[in-house]
C-alpha cells in the first residue's frame, strides 16, 4: 500500500494539507462529465472477460474470485502449454495435449455460465512460439492438412458437448507476422473463405467472429479495406466486429468511427463489437482498469483482458488479476486479489441499477463509468496512466431526486496498488466530504497523484 493516498481535496481541506495546495494550483486538464438522466441500460459488466488465464487443473482457483469480479468471457485454445504440446502441425498427440488444455478451460468458463471463444490458431500451433518453418493454412496451395486438422477438432469438440456458449475466432492478429507468418493476405482470405462456410454448416448457432485483428478498423488500413470487401463480396460475415486496443493508444468512439466507415463503404451490417484482447501490462492497474471499463461500456462492447504473461503462468491468475503464496508453482493454490481485481469486484457486484451516459476529458485521459442504484449513484473513475489534475462534472442531479442547489455529500473510495502479485484486500475509505452546488450540476477534482489508483464516488439518491 502506498504510503500517501491521493485524496481528493476540496479548497477548505487544501489549506490543512501542503501537497493539496500545491496540487490545487495546478491548471485541471480536463473534465469528465456524467450526465444523469441518460439511461443507457442494464449494467452487464461488459469489460468482466479473460484471455487465458485459467488454470486447467479443475477449481484450482476458488469459485468465489471468479463470480465477484463478474467473470462473463474467456478466450483460450491450449498455447504454450507444457512440452510435448505443440499442437496439430507437430502431430496428433501434440494437438492432444492442446485440446486438453482448452478443453478444461471451456468447461470451467461453462461452469460459471460464461462464454467461451475457441482460439483455433493456437490449437493448430500458431501461437507465437512455432519456428520459422512451421506451416500455415494453405501453404503452396495445399489445404490438406488444414481440412484434416479442421474434421478432427469438430469431431472432438461434438464428442465432447462443447458447443454450447461457444465462439470461435478464425485465427488471431492475421496482421501480424507473429501470428500468420511471412504469408501474405490472401492466403489469409482464403483460409477465411474456407473455413468460414464449413463451420457455419457444421453448427449454424455457434459465432463466428473475427478477424480478430490487432489494429483498429479504418478506412486508412489496407489490411482491414480488404478484409472487408473479401466478406461484402463472398457473404461470409462474421456475427461480431473483432479487433484487438493493446497498442497503448486509441480510444474506442474512434475506433467505433473507423469500423463505421467502413461498414457504411462496403455495405456491411452493424453487429456485436468484441474487443477480445484489450490493454497493455503497465495499463492493467486500477486507473487503466477503470478507463478501460468506461471506454468499453460507453460503446457496449465486450471486452477482454489481454494477457502479458507466459508459460504456464498465462494459464493462471486470471490475466494478472490474481497471486498467489508460491508464484512459481504452476499447481499450487493459496489465491489472493491485487488491487486490479477489486476494481473489477467494485464494478460487478456494487455497480448494480442502470448505466447512465458519460463523457471522457477532451484529452482522453480521464474517463468515468457510472450506474443509478436503488440507493446511490456511484462513478468510478480512471486516468490513463498519467499525472495530474482533472475533474468530474455530474449533470442533472434532480433526475435521481435531488435538488437543483445545495450540498451533496461523496463518499470515496481509492483503489490501490501493490505491484501485479501484490494483495489488496480492498479499496481504501477516504471519507465523505460535503460539495456545495447549483445549477443541477457539481463538480469536483481528481488529484491523479500517481499513475494507478482509481477512485469511485458515491452519493445518494433522493427520495
Amino acid at each position: 500500500m502506498h504510503s500517501f493516498l491521493p485524496l481528493l481535496f476540496t479548497a477548505a481541506a487544501a489549506v490543512a494539507h501542503p501537497q493539496a495546495r500545491r496540487q490545487a494550483r495546478q491548471a485541471v486538464l480536463g473534465t469528465s462529465t456524467v450526465t444523469l438522466s441518460n439511461d443507457t441500460g442494464t449494467p452487464g459488466h461488459l469489460a468482466s472477460g479473460i484471455l487465458y488465464g485459467i488454470p486447467d487443473t479443475p477449481d484450482q482457483i476458488p469459485d468465489a474470485l471468479y463470480t465477484d469480479m463478474g467473470f462473463n468471457y474467456a478466450r483460450a485454445g491450449g498455447a504454450q502449454v507444457a512440452a510435448p504440446g505443440r499442437g496439430w502441425i507437430w502431430g496428433l498427440d501434440e494437438y492432444k495435449v492442446r485440446f486438453a488444455s482448452a478443453l478444461s478451460n471451456y468447461q470451467t468458463t461453462r461452469k460459471y455460465g460464461a462464454s467461451f471463444i475457441f482460439l483455433i490458431h493456437d490449437l493448430w500451433g500458431a501461437d507465437g512460439t512455432q519456428n520459422s518453418s512451421a506451416p500455415y493454412p494453405g501453404d503452396d496451395g495445399d489445404w490438406t492438412s488444414w481440412d484434416d486438422y479442421l474434421t478432427q477438432w469438430i469431431s472432438d469438440m461434438n464428442a465432447n458437448n462443447a458447443t454450447a456458449g461457444l465462439s470461435i475466432d478464425i485465427w488471431n492478429e492475421p496482421d501480424l507476422s507473429f501470428f500468420w507468418g511471412t504469408r501474405n493476405q490472401s492466403q489469409y482470405l482464403e483460409m477465411w473463405g474456407r473455413t468460414y462456410p464449413r463451420l457455419r454448416a457444421e453448427w449454424p448457432d455457434v459465432p463466428l467472429i473475427g478477424p480478430a485483428a490487432a489494429e483498429e478498423p479504418s478506412l486508412s488500413s489496407t489490411w482491414w479495406v480488404n478484409f472487408m470487401s473479401f466478406v461484402s463480396q463472398n457473404g461470409t460475415v462474421p456475427d461480431e466486429w473483432v479487433w484487438h486496443m493493446e497498442g497503448g493508444g486509441g480510444d474506442m468512439l474512434s475506433a467505433q468511427a473507423g469500423l463505421y466507415d467502413l461498414l457504411n463503404t462496403y455495405d456491411l451490417p452493424v453487429k456485436p463489437i468484441n474487443i477480445d484482447e484489450y490493454s497493455t501490462y503497465p495499463e492493467q492497474v486500477p486507473a487503466g482498469s477503470a478507463w478501460w471499463i468506461a471506454q468499453l461500456e460507453r460503446v457496449d462492447a465486450v471486452g477482454l483482458r489481454g494477457n502479458w504473461l507466459s508459460g504456464w503462468q498465462l494459464h493462471d491468475f486470471l490475466a494478472s488479476l490474481l497471486s498467489k503464496s508460491n508464484t512459481s508453482d504452476a499447481t499450487g493454490t493459496g489465491y489472493y486479489p491485487n488491487g486490479d481485481y477489486q476494481v473489477y469486484k467494485y464494478y460487478n457486484l456494487n455497480m448494480t441499477g442502470h448505466r447512465v451516459g458519460s463523457t471522457p476529458s477532451d484529452d482522453l485521459l480521464l474517463d468515468t463509468y457510472a450506474t443509478v442504484g436503488t440507493d446511490l449513484v456511484r462513478v468510478l473513475t480512471g486516468v490513463r496512466i498519467q499525472n495530474g489534475t482533472w475533474q468530474v462534472t455530474i449533470n442533472d442531479l434532480s433526475a435521481v431526486g435531488l435538488p437543483t442547489s445545495g450540498t451533496l455529500d461523496i463518499h470515496t473510495w481509492g483503489f490501490t496498488w501493490n505491484d501485479h502479485f501484490g494483495e489488496v484486500d480492498g479499496p481504501t475509505d477516504l471519507g465523505y466530504y460535503g460539495h456545495n452546488y447549483t445549477g443541477d450540476s457539481v463538480t469536483f477534482p481528481i488529484f491523479q497523484t500517481d499513475v494507478v489508483t482509481a477512485y469511485a464516488f458515491e452519493f445518494a439518491v433522493g427520495s
